[in-house]
């Protein structure tokens, strides 16, 4: 089990990309944390369990930690739409242990819903999409649709327009590939 410093914590504080939460009796509002980060524009997320928001290290006392991994595996598996397979790690802090997941959208996802509903992250507050909120990322991050800006994912780079279009057997398509060997992606 790796270990992490209370300082190294508390520097990270919740910001739009972490939360943590006090206990696994938290689960659910970590798992709608965790869905509403990896739906923000960052498109990634953290929660720490067995922390206190103001970063101060609780532990999460007796807890077989094995089983609280695959719990939260499982659970994610369950309940995550499209799937989200979150990162679950033990670490020992200030001799406590408290665990980290974490996870990322897909770029080609507009978006999760967790047991039924989406969230977004606006700053450290978690709250519900709207269905018109929705529908507005669905068409802001499909690159079919998106008419611009655009972002390389391999150097950065950023374009205002995106015109190749590829003639293949199935007809014409468009073509996301930049010159550096990335793919443009929609700068959201």
């Amino acid at each position: 089990m790796a270990t992490i410093t209370a300082g190294e914590l508390r520097a990270m504080g919740e910001t739009q990309t972490l939360e943590f939460k006090r206990s696994l009796s938290l689960m659910r509002e970590g798992f709608e944390s965790l869905c509403a980060m990896v739906n923000s524009n960052e498109a990634r997320g953290v929660v720490g369990f067995g922390v206190e928001p103001d970063g101060t290290i609780v532990g999460l006392g007796a807890t077989n930690l094995d089983s609280a991994q695959q719990s939260l595996a499982n659970h994610a598996t369950q309940k995550f739409d499209p799937r989200l397979q979150p990162t679950i790690q033990a670490f020992q802090c200030e001799g406590l242990p408290v665990l980290v997941m974490s996870a990322a959208r897909a770029r080609g996802t507009p978006y999760h819903e967790y047991d039924g509903r989406a969230f977004i992250r606006v700053g450290s507050v978690t709250r519900q999409l709207q269905l018109t909120e929705k529908q507005q990322l669905s068409l802001s991050r499909n690159r079919d649709t998106h008419n611009g800006p655009w972002r390389c994912d391999k150097c950065g780079a950023f374009a205002g327009m995106v015109s190749s279009v590829a003639i293949t057997a199935a007809g014409p398509r468009k073509v996301y590939t930049h010159s550096c060997g990335g793919e443009w992606w929609p700068a959201t």
